[in-house]
């Protein structure tokens, strides 16, 4: 094995087709020809004496080698990052992926990032909102830096750190029974319709670890993967619903849905998470330092309240 013939190059194009799954795909990211993708990876697969994706029809899946190779070649490039910034007159180098749950990225990541942005003048990073369970795989699989989720991180090689906290509201049209009254019991839900958020996200997590088990009886009016297809659904007096305070804010302001005066309150912690033995650029460093002292909750409050 010669593995001071192993080149930049090289390692960029096996994350590359890592992360997308095809040579066609990498090449284009990459700006190379598919001749010179194949060429590159074929040369890092024969330096190190070991294949590192079975080819299965038109896509390449890494094996045992290649998972192993992985979290290495991405702190290796991560790593020319931090010596592009070091020399790169104080400039934060590099592009972050950032990952957030649906409620965080509808309500609190676009104050965050264009607040970072605009006190350190980086590189817009690349975002995606999607459910805590589909982030979690991305930051495993190393295709996000970071995420912002609301849901419970249970996998040992992902890193979790506690970031805000949010407020689970019990919702319901303007007409239902129960919108008037005050200091209802638990149980005064019992037999309703509820509409709630698909499997696996974060909300649906909260409503069927800690508001489910409370009742005896209930029923699934109707399951949606958006928080707005929630509360139009709840509005229009399909079911009550179960939302963080920052999805319903808009709603319950102008009125389309009231919030339930229940005798119980529910706080959720929301988490910045990263996989457990990812390289931390200055970039991400700076960005993840600057999440956790951030205060753009407090502000959306004020301005709900103004």
């Amino acid at each position: 094995m010669n593995i001071n013939a192993l080149t930049l190059k090289q390692l960029r194009a096996f994350t590359s087709v890592a992360r997308l799954g095809t040579l066609t795909a990498a090449a284009e990211e990459l700006s190379l020809t598919k001749g010179a993708l194949s060429v590159a990876l074929h040369e890092l697969e024969k330096q190190l004496g070991h294949p590192l994706f079975d080819r299965v029809k038109n896509r390449l899946v890494m094996n045992s080698y290649g998972q192993q190779l992985r979290p290495l070649a991405d702190e290796l490039l991560q790593r020319t990052m931090t010596i592009e910034s070091l020399f790169g007159q104080g400039n934060l180098a590099g592009t972050l992926n950032i990952g957030a749950s649906y409620t965080v990225g509808e309500h609190l990541l676009p104050m965050l990032v264009g607040n970072f942005m605009q006190r350190h003048g980086c590189q817009r990073p690349h975002l995606i909102v999607e459910n805590t369970s589909h982030l979690c795989q991305l930051l495993e699989s190393y295709e996000l830096d970071l995420a912002l989720v609301e849901g419970q991180i249970n996998s040992q090689r992902l890193m979790a750190r506690p970031w805000l906290q949010d407020h689970m509201l019990v919702v319901a049209a303007p007409g239902h029974p129960l919108a008037q009254q005050t200091d209802l019991p638990i149980n005064a839900l019992e037999g309703e319709n509820w509409v709630v958020r698909e499997a696996f996200s974060g909300t649906r997590e909260q409503f069927d670890r800690r508001l489910a088990p409370l009742l005896d009886n209930w029923q699934l009016g109707l399951e949606f993967n958006t928080n707005t297809a929630v509360i139009s659904a709840v509005a229009s007096g399909i079911g009550l619903g179960f939302i963080s305070d920052l999805a319903a804010a808009d709603a319950l302001c102008c009125g389309r849905i009231v919030r339930l005066d229940l005798q119980q309150s529910w706080t959720r912690q929301l988490n910045l998470v990263c996989a457990a033995d990812k390289y931390q650029t200055p970039l991400m460093s700076t960005f993840m330092e600057y999440a956790l002292q951030w205060q753009g909750l407090q502000n959306v409050t004020e301005e709900r309240i103004s």
